[in-house]
């Protein structure tokens, strides 16, 4: 409701001094202008102010109306508009130096344009100390509200995705000759869900700590002997915590494209296995099904991941949007030797043995994170 009143008032503001363009009403229309900013309607910004740096501000009033309009049109995705706003602003106050309670962007896109110009911006004009005060205020209000990425330390959110889980065979093993049998891993989709903690090292550099749900599938197909063949479904359950470093390739972009190399410790909290076989040739038999049989015991509890992985950043007003993809590669056996033959489901209904392997994961992932500071 304030954001609608907000903007019933400052058109009426609008026409009211549009005629005029006095001083008076050009302090005021600035008084609307940065409370329309504040409340993230930037494009009101220029409508406002505009008219009144053309004819009715000037000394700090029309400095400030200045970097409030670039501000704006930067925020807004309008860089030709900022880029003749600010040269316009450059020939007015050629000796205009960036304090620190200037937005960032604007920062940027000044000393760009200095350095275009062949020369380093000097002291700037003098202000007032009551109006210094009241900029200041409201320029912090403002930059908390329109933070870059790269200014904040950190960031807390969440994450959620699907999997690709494949083993990659060591060792085959079987009820019958392991060196003949046709046997055969394949992928099958999971998912994942979690949370994530991030913290700025550098303007490129982040570090990453994340706790994650994983649910990975993935079947083994096999013909043990001439008369059967059989598929092994197996789902496994476990608790992954990701610790990464992020290193962005433009931090200076709003949209940051980046990549992520880190490590990843997991625990396996549950796995099962279905599994049917079938009889092939002459042999008329049903199949032989088994449904959610518990293999906990025979899966190593821990495992160590190397990873990496690359995606794409997107600002908001309080924190990122991404997209991102990673791979997996699994570092230690996923199976236990010694729990080999214990399933005597598997075993002898199934005709299924477990090999040595280890197990790999391709990932798509989307989030968001939200700034801490």
């Amino acid at each position: 409701m304030r954001k609608w009143i907000l903007i019933i008032v400052a058109h009426l503001t609008l026409f009211h001094y549009t005629s005029a363009q006095d001083q008076v009403g050009c302090v005021q229309l600035l008084e609307d202008a940065k409370e329309a900013y504040a409340a993230g309607m930037v494009e009101l910004v220029p409508e406002l102010l505009v008219p009144c740096i053309e004819s009715g501000l000037s000394g700090a009033s029309k400095q400030e109306a200045y970097i409030l309009v670039i501000s704006a049109y930067l925020f807004d995705y309008l860089p030709d508009e900022a880029d003749s706003m600010m040269n316009d602003f450059i020939d007015e106050f050629p000796g205009y130096r960036a304090g620190p309670d200037d937005p960032s962007e604007f920062t940027i896109l000044l000393t760009s344009h200095h350095e275009q110009r062949g020369y380093l911006p000097v002291v700037e004009e003098p202000v007032e100390e009551e109006t210094v005060t009241r900029v200041t205020r409201v320029k912090k209000e403002r930059t908390r509200r329109t933070v870059p990425v790269t200014e904040s330390t950190a960031a807390a959110g969440f994450i959620l995705g699907t999997n690709l889980s494949f083993p990659q065979l060591l060792e085959p093993y079987s009820t019958s000759d392991p060196l003949t049998i046709d046997g055969n891993y394949s992928m099958a989709p999971g998912f994942h869900v979690g949370g994530a903690v991030t913290l700025r090292i550098s303007r490129s550099v982040e570090t990453a700590f994340e706790l994650v749900y994983q649910r990975a599938r993935f079947k083994y197909s096999a013909s043990p002997y001439s008369f059967t063949s059989y598929e092994n479904e197996e789902i496994e359950n476990r608790f992954a915590l990701p610790v990464s470093f992020i290193f962005n390739l433009n931090p200076e972009s709003p949209t940051q494209v980046y990549f992520r190399l880190g490590i990843v410790a997991d625990y396996l909290f549950s796995a099962s296995a279905s599994a049917v076989r079938s009889y092939n040739g002459t042999v008329s038999q049903p199949d032989v099904v088994l449904e959610d049989t518990d293999i906990t015991t025979s899966r190593a509890r821990m495992n160590v991941y190397g990873m990496g992985g690359a995606g794409i950043r997107f600002p908001m007003r309080s924190g990122i949007i991404f997209i991102e993809s990673r791979f997996q590669y699994g570092l230690l056996k996923n199976n236990k030797d010694s729990e080999r033959y214990d399933n005597q489901d598997l075993t002898w209904l199934i005709y299924h043995v477990d090999s040595d392997f280890r197990l790999h994961q391709l990932s798509i992932s989307a989030g968001m994170v939200f700034y801490l500071n």
